[in-house]
Formats: structure tokens, sequence, C-alpha cells
């Protein structure tokens, strides 16, 4: 375990092993992705073992934040509240076989690329020529890169001054994407408490690249629940969503404003009245939100402000910038039934019975493995220190393009040609309000 101080004195990275996983060889890159067969037996194909790299930034004001170069993860991140206490603030596991593990890890706290987010039926057409790419969402459609997605691989990692530098290079061909992408993703903790996370990638072909960060959150502490949840006050800077119906969360093309709807939260809002009556049927039964919408730009273009959220009980509050045109709010609705939602669509959804759902709901949790606190969710996650990662217990705001833009001529394009430089930069910028002021 290395220790190191930046330049600028206020920040100390220290680097240490999170774990260790096998490696591919170039021999076994070129196995898989030509007659996309998959090793069976590591040692038998000559895997060796690789580290997993863990570093810890840590600065003044006492907020850390610990990331490990599989997947570019954020495994922890701490800092304290209006009283002093420090909790950590995003979810997460304790061992390296849990990340890994696909089947109970949704993508919790990775970079999502190549492409971030959802298409249609995996299908991508560039110059006239189809590539399917992996379907790994509800049987048909593509979702965060794949199976083997930017969060499911070995970064190389190194410290870089005052911040935390990680490289991949995405084959041509990987997960059905057409040219070779060489990414960069640069970790950044400042003195005043902002994680900024720069996001750099170049192509030897044109394809579609999209990325973003999957951190889920909640300000209350990572084993906070639900009910905490409920009470974070959000708003965004959003003043038109792309639709999309609950039976299949694709955008269909259609923009529409958030004026006088459930999708306006310009002005901050609790989440509980919007999730918590699930009878009023504001948000689809049982899933909250997991919408994309159209951030509002600023006039002097560069990063714009996305999104605020506060939980007034802690005094914790998180703002966060970006200069991407779009931002997948989402409040952990799918978050334990991973397998459900890749195999079972919930295509019989009427507004009008939303009632004999929840009813149904219900039902089915009294059948679970254990007796969860009321208003808790049965089925969970079994997460970091012992918590118990339920529905509705978290959520990400991830900055991107448009869902399915490669799909729509009139959504921002998600093309990356040789010779160009796709960008985004993501800020999470924290911070303490000691009073309520809205």
């Amino acid at each position: 375990m290395v220790t190191y101080d930046c330049n600028c004195k206020d920040i100390t990275i220290t680097e240490g092993i999170f774990g260790e996983i096998y490696a591919e060889s170039a021999e076994d890159k070129i196995r898989r992705y030509g007659n996309k067969t998959y090793y069976e037996d590591a040692e038998s194909k000559g895997l060796r073992l690789m580290p997993v790299k863990s570093y810890t930034m840590i600065n003044k004001n006492g907020l850390e934040v610990i990331v490990i170069s599989w997947g570019g993860t954020i495994v922890s991140l701490k800092f304290p509240d209006k009283f002093g206490c420090v909790a950590d603030v995003v979810l997460g596991f304790d061992d390296l076989k849990s990340y890994t593990n696909t089947n109970i890890n949704p993508f919790i706290g990775c970079i999502l690329g190549r492409c971030a987010n959802r298409i249609r039926d995996g299908s991508i057409v560039i110059k006239g020529k189809t590539y399917e790419l992996t379907k790994n969402y509800l049987g048909k459609h593509h979702l965060h890169g794949g199976t083997k997605g930017f969060g499911q691989r070995l970064w190389e990692s190194h410290i870089d001054g005052c911040s935390v530098v990680m490289t991949y290079l995405s084959e041509d061909g990987e997960e059905g994407y057409p040219g070779a992408v060489l990414n960069t993703v640069r970790f950044r903790l400042m003195p005043d408490n902002r994680l900024e996370i720069g996001i750099r990638a170049t192509t030897t072909n044109s394809t579609i690249v999209n990325i973003s960060h999957g951190s889920l959150f909640n300000l209350a502490g990572h084993d906070a629940g639900k009910n905490e949840l409920m009470k974070h006050r959000i708003s965004l800077n959003c003043d038109r969503w792309t639709f999309a119906d609950y039976t299949d969360p694709i955008p269909t093309g259609s923009i529409r404003g958030v004026g006088g709807t459930i999708m306006d939260l310009r002005v901050p809002k609790f989440l509980e009245s919007y999730i918590m009556n699930l009878r009023k049927l504001q948000v689809p039964p049982g899933e909250g939100y997991d919408h994309n919408f159209c951030v509002t730009p600023n006039w002097h273009g560069g990063n714009a402000y996305v999104a605020q959220v506060v939980h007034p009980k802690s005094g914790r509050v998180l703002e966060i910038y970006s200069n991407q045109p779009g931002v997948q709010f989402y409040t952990g609705g799918r978050l334990c039934n991973t397998s459900e939602t890749a195999n079972n669509p919930a295509a019989t959804y009427d507004s009008s019975n939303h009632e004999e759902e929840y009813e149904e709901e219900k039902a089915t949790d009294k059948m679970e493995q254990y007796v969860a606190p009321e208003g808790e969710s049965q089925e969970f996650i079994s997460g970091k220190q012992g918590a118990r990662y339920v529905k509705h217990c978290a959520f990400s705001i991830q900055p991107q393009n448009y869902p399915n833009a490669i799909n729509y001529s009139h959504f921002p394009c998600s093309i990356l040609r040789p010779g160009e430089v796709y960008c985004h930069d993501i800020i999470y910028k924290f911070g303490i309000q000691l009073s309520n002021y809205m």
C-alpha cells in the first residue's frame, strides 16, 4: 500500500489491492470475439491473475472516495453530515467476487459503456451497415454496453498528480460494436468537495459512444433503506423528457414537456410524495423513476447544472453538473429483480388497474425469504457491511446522451468517428445544508 500527497497538498491518494481476477490473453480475446465462444476454465487457457487496484482519495474536509480498477467502480464515498457524523453514501459490496457476479450486481457504481442505457432490439446501423449487439435486457434489447460492458472489465490504472487515471481498450467487435475504442477516465477529488470524472474516448472506426457512471446514492447512508430515500428532496434542471412506455422503457422518439406532469422536477420535491403513494399512480406502480430527461443547457456552453438532491435530516447535499444533453434519473425500482427484468417484461400494464397490481405486489412480497420492516420490499441484495439493499433504497443520476439516440435522427448524434474525441465531464459536488431554506 502506497500513499501519495498530490502537489496541491490538500488531497492524499492511497493505492492498494482490492482483489485479483483472471485476465484474458490476446489469444483468448481473438477466440472470444472471433467465434463468439467463451473460455470455460481460466487456468487451462493460460490466463494469469491480475490485481484489481483500489485508490482511496481523501481531502482535508473529510470527504473520502474509494475507486477500484474493476469497471472504474466507486466502492465507497464517505463524508460528514451537519452534525459531523460520517457515513458512506454509495451502494456497493465488500469483495470483488460480488462485483463480478452480474446476478447480484446490476451495474452498481461502475462506468457505463460503450453505450450507456438502452438500445432498442440491440441493433444499430452505421454507414448503411447493420450491427447486432448483445441483447441483455428483456431478452431483446441492449443495455449499458452488454453483458461484459465497461463496468465488467479490468482497467489499467495509475496515479497522476491529484488524479486517478484509468484506461481501457475496447476491441473491435466487443459486444458487437464496430471499431476499437480507447477510453480514458480521470477521477479527481478537489479541496472544495467536488469529485470530477473526466471521460475521453477515440475510435478506429465509426461507432457509437455514450459513457456515464452508475453510482447509486443514499445521502442518509448506503444502508439507510427505502424510508430515508423517500425523505430526499430532488430537483432536475430539465424542461423536457424523452417519452417511453412503462412496459418497455425505451424512448419512442417523442420528446414532451414536463410542465404540469409528474415529470416536472424543476421545483424541489420529496420523493415519497411520488413513489410511496402508489395508489395515486403518479409514477408507474412498483418502479418509480427510470426515465431520461433533457437537460436545459446553459447559455455559455460547457458544463451545465443538472440536478440537486438534499437530505434535510443529515443536511447532506449533492449537486451534479455535466456537458451531456440528457440525464437518466433512476430511483432503484428495478434494483432487486435483475433476472426478472431480463426475462419477464411487464407487458400487461394498465393504468386503470393500478390498485389491483399494488395488492398483487403486496401478496407476492409475503412469499419472500424474510420479514422486512414495514414499507420495505422483501427482496434484497446483500451489500457491504451486511446491508440489505431493497427496491427504492437509492437513486442514481446519470448524465448521458439520450437513450437509443442512434435510431432517431432528431436525437443528439451518438456516433464517434476516427479523428474525433468523445468528451464527457461529470461533476459531483458535495455539501452541507445547515437549515431547511425551502
